[in-house]
């Protein structure tokens, strides 16, 4: 790794450490700036972490029929993806979050173990099909990584959130602008949700923590999908 890339990953990982407080507050004591911003958001125009993870898809539900693009341009529909076996659905946040690139890494290197057991993964993020080829080339993954323009499909698992006015203006003031990274009107991002769907397209496992540094543990996923082989 470059100079130059280690100090680009260690700002973004630093600057994603100083939003979390703001994404996620804990407590409604002495709260001030950002944090009043985060704590409105429960007044039911907007949506945070804690509400995407209470109200989005879950164990026993349906998975979202899907058809988007894949890093090279290509169509890749659900129910193609669900004849080749069960499915691990990861959401992620953005090539621009460290904890998202760390996280896609861990799963190559557990693609192995997630294969025997009779999983294949899919990645997908609402960046352009040009930064999902970036992602998966840099960090050399071998399972699918997809766009989702407008976080269309994540909103149809009921996982996408609002980040806090305070919370966009911290990333726009070290060159981060989330709604114009993603083509989109205002600034909105799935949570970090992992899903194991079977066969028939059903959810057997769902992890939906809206702490964006908590991702689902790699041995985990192959214990759960070694129980529906």
């Amino acid at each position: 790794m470059s100079t130059k890339i280690l100090i680009l990953t260690l700002l973004l990982g630093a600057l994603c450490v100083a939003a979390y407080a703001q994404e996620t507050p804990t407590g409604t004591d002495n709260l001030s700036g950002s944090k009043k911003d985060a704590m409105a958001m429960s007044d039911g125009k907007t949506v945070s972490p804690a509400d995407a993870a209470k109200k989005a898809l879950n164990v026993g539900a349906k998975m979202p029929a899907f058809n988007l693009t894949d890093a090279n341009g290509k169509a890749v529909a659900s129910d193609d993806l669900l004849k080749r076996g069960n499915l691990v659905v990861v959401f992620y946040r953005g090539s621009w979050c460290p904890f998202c690139n760390t996280y896609l890494r861990n799963l190559q290197k557990n693609m192995k173990q997630i294969k025997a057991s009779g999983g294949n993964v899919v990645a997908i993020s609402v960046e352009s099909p040009d930064n999902s080829l970036a992602v998966s080339k840099k960090d050399e993954l071998d399972f699918t990584v997809l766009s989702d323009p407008n976080l269309t499909v994540a909103k149809q698992f009921g996982i996408v959130y609002d980040l806090p006015p305070a919370t966009d203006e911290l990333y726009k003031s070290h060159g981060l602008d989330i709604a114009k990274h993603n083509a989109m009107e205002k600034p909105q991002l799935p949570l970090s949700a992992t899903y194991i769907v079977n066969r028939k397209g059903e959810i057997v496992y769902a992890f939906l923590e809206p702490d964006y540094k908590k991702r689902a543990a790699p041995d985990v996923i192959v214990e759960t999908l070694s129980k529906i082989k």
